[in-house]
């Protein structure tokens, strides 16, 4: 990546056309790249907003971050540009991106996609998908250990979006009986695993939804070993 501070200034200073935002923002110049996003306060049609979509993923992390910033910003205003298939499919993937400050943004951007179903099912397939890769298996060694903390991690965020789709639409879940029954048959799967942050998270999901439900989940967070896991606990 350029790393250069005054072409960083210059970038930043400049009145790019829409042609040239276009251009940029299909190249491969991080720096102004990064600067044209962040300079981006309209968009006057659908292919500006493909292309932001286009460097949340397989770019460096600061272009995945100042896309995903400009997004966050930017739905809220253009709703309409962000809400096909093919653009939520990349919203899922940000939403599981390595860089917890692009999962940040794009957890704001939450609250403006009308599909939520989509996205919140999209989560679930995910987080399936990467407990099948650590369940049961042994964490013997630095690069074993890693693995199951990157993953972790990305099972972390995926709840975090869950929680915060569920605030914008507490009955999402109920919606589709099958969409109950996976869920929950998750959150039982994913209480299991070794790893606090997740159980904390777990936790945190499970205060927002109905005691009677939350009863027949058959997780007792009361006795957890974890603090804060007994507080949220304590809290339903």
């Amino acid at each position: 990546m350029e790393n250069n501070s005054d072409n960083a200034y210059t970038y930043i200073k400049k009145n790019y056309t829409n042609k040239e935002i276009k251009q940029i923002l299909s190249g491969d110049k991080d720096l102004e790249k990064i600067a044209v996003l962040l300079n981006l306060k309209t968009i006057d049609e659908d292919k500006t907003a493909k292309l932001i979509i286009k460097n949340l993923v397989n770019q460096s992390g600061p272009v995945r971050e100042a896309s995903a910033y400009i997004l966050s910003n930017l739905i809220k205003v253009y709703k309409s540009f962000f809400q096909d298939k093919d653009t939520l499919n990349t919203i899922n993937l940000a939403l599981n991106d390595v860089n917890p400050n692009v999962v940040r943004f794009m957890l704001e951007t939450i609250k403006y996609i009308d599909n939520k179903e989509y996205i919140f099912d999209k989560l679930i397939i995910n987080i399936q998908k990467i407990y099948k890769d650590i369940a049961n298996k042994p964490r013997r060694g630095k690069t074993q250990e890693h693995i199951f903390t990157k993953k972790c991690f990305k099972i972390y965020w995926s709840l975090e979006s869950i929680k915060k789709i569920i605030y914008e639409k507490s009955d999402i879940i109920y919606d589709v009986n099958t969409r109950k029954e996976s869920f929950f048959n998750l959150l039982k799967l994913l209480y299991s695993i070794d790893e606090y942050t997740i159980r904390e998270k777990i936790a945190q999901i499970i205060s927002m939804l109905p005691k009677e439900e939350v009863k027949n989940l058959g997780i007792e967070l009361e006795k957890d070993k974890n603090y804060f896991v007994r507080r949220y606990g304590k809290g339903n």
